[in-house]
C-alpha cells in the first residue's frame, strides 16, 4: 500500500512539474518578441489605409482524359475602401464604385457575400474563408463551344450558386526573424531578408448547385465528363499541410515576399446528376495556399500590393475528372503610420470598470 501511495505521489509531482513547466514554455512562446535587427514592430502605431481589392471564388471542371475544362468565374467588381490597424485590432470598410463594376451585359451579374479573415500572430497564422456567390460566366466560352452554336460572347449562368466555409491554421517556425504581418497589415516592417517554414491543418466544406446541368449541351467535345450531366457537387476535407515563405529585402525599403503551403488530405466527394442519382466517394486530395506581396516603405508611408489565393484539387466519381475550387483576394494598399503620443486602451472589459477597479488591475 505504501509503495502504491509513493508511486502515486511521484506521478503527481511529475505531472505537476511537467504541467507547470509546459505552461511556462507556452507563456514564453505567447510573449515572443521580434528580433529588432530583422523586424521593426509598429503595432503601437496607428496604421491608416486606403485600398482597392477584389475577392473571388471560382470553379474549374476538369476532364484530364479529354483534355478539356470549363472555367466558371464570378463577375464581381473591385472594392475601394478605408481601413486601420492598431495593436491587435484591424477594420476595413469598402464599397464597389460604379466605374469598378464589370460589364453586366458581357459577364452577367454576380450576387455575393464573401468574408475572409487572416489572423497573423507571432507564432500562428489563421486563414478563414466563407462565401456565397450566385451568377457565374464561362471564361473560356469561345474555345469549348461548337462553331455551330453561334456563341460569340461569354456563356452566362445566373443560376449557379457556390458556397464555402473553412479555415487553415499554420504554425510559424521562425517567428522572431520573419514577419507575416508586414506584407498584409503594414504594422510591422521587415528590415532584413528572412524565410520561414510552416506546418498546419486545414478543414474545408465547399459545394455548388445549379438549376440545370453544369455542362452545356453545345460543347465541341461531347464526351466531356463521360456525358454525365450533373446539377450539384460538394466535398468535405481535412488536410495536413507544410510550406515555406521568404521575404527578400533590398536596402531595407523594398521587399518581395512569396509563400506557399501544400497539403494532402482525405475527404468525401458527392456528385448529383440531373436524374437525381447521388454519386459519393471518399478520395485523397490536395490543396495549395499561395501568398505574394510586394511593397516599398517611405518611412511613414507604405505603397504595395498583396495576393492571397487558396485552391483545392479534388477528383470526382467520374474517372479522370476533377474539380478545382479556388478563392482569394488581390489588394492594393497605400498606408500611413502615425506615432501616437499616448497609448490607447482597446480592451472593452476595462472600459466599464470603476477607476478604483482599474487601478487595482494595473
Amino acid at each position: 500500500m505504501k509503495r502504491k501511495s509513493l508511486c502515486l505521489l511521484i506521478i503527481f509531482i511529475g505531472f505537476t512539474f511537467s504541467k507547470s513547466h509546459g505552461q511556462s514554455n507556452f507563456n514564453k512562446w505567447l510573449r515572443l518578441k521580434p528580433d529588432s535587427a530583422y523586424v521593426q514592430n509598429n503595432q503601437r502605431d496607428l496604421i491608416l489605409r486606403v485600398y482597392a481589392s477584389q475577392k473571388y471564388s471560382a470553379q474549374t471542371i476538369l476532364d484530364h482524359n479529354e483534355k478539356t475544362s470549363l472555367d466558371y468565374r464570378p463577375s464581381n467588381g473591385y472594392v475601394v475602401g478605408l481601413g486601420f490597424n492598431y495593436k491587435f485590432l484591424g477594420i476595413n470598410i469598402g464599397t464597389i464604385l460604379p466605374f469598378a463594376q464589370p460589364d453586366i451585359n458581357r459577364y452577367g451579374k454576380t450576387k455575393y457575400l464573401d468574408f475572409q479573415s487572416h489572423l497573423y500572430l507571432r507564432f500562428l497564422t489563421v486563414d478563414f474563408y466563407t462565401g456565397y456567390y450566385k451568377g457565374l460566366y464561362l471564361a473560356n466560352s469561345l474555345s469549348v463551344f461548337s462553331p455551330l452554336s453561334q456563341v460569340k460572347d461569354f456563356y452566362k449562368r445566373a443560376d449557379i450558386s457556390t458556397y464555402s466555409g473553412g479555415f487553415g491554421v499554420y504554425a510559424n517556425l521562425n517567428p522572431t526573424k520573419y514577419s507575416v504581418r508586414a506584407p498584409f497589415l503594414q504594422n510591422e516592417w521587415q528590415k532584413k531578408s528572412a524565410g520561414q517554414p510552416m506546418l498546419g491543418l486545414e478543414l474545408y466544406w465547399v459545394g455548388s448547385i445549379a438549376d440545370s446541368s453544369f455542362i452545356p449541351s453545345k460543347l465541341v467535345n461531347q464526351n466531356f465528363f463521360d456525358g454525365v450531366d450533373f446539377v450539384k457537387w460538394r466535398f468535405y476535407s481535412m488536410n495536413l499541410t507544410s510550406g515555406y515563405a521568404y521575404t527578400l529585402v533590398i536596402r531595407k525599403k523594398f521587399f518581395v515576399m512569396a509563400g506557399i503551403n501544400g497539403s494532402i488530405g482525405i475527404g468525401e466527394y458527392q456528385l448529383s446528376t440531373v436524374e437525381g442519382v447521388k454519386m459519393t466517394r471518399i478520395y485523397p486530395n490536395f490543396s495549395l495556399n499561395q501568398k505574394l506581396g510586394i511593397g516599398y516603405h517611405f518611412d511613414k508611408i507604405f505603397v504595395g500590393m498583396s495576393f492571397a489565393n487558396f485552391q483545392y484539387f479534388t477528383p470526382t466519381p467520374i474517372k479522370q475528372t476533377a474539380i478545382r475550387w479556388q478563392t482569394g483576394n488581390l489588394r492594393f494598399n497605400i498606408a500611413y503610420r502615425i506615432n501616437l503620443k499616448k497609448d490607447v486602451e482597446i480592451r472593452p472589459w476595462k472600459w466599464f470598470g470603476s477607476k478604483k477597479e482599474i487601478d487595482q488591475n494595473k
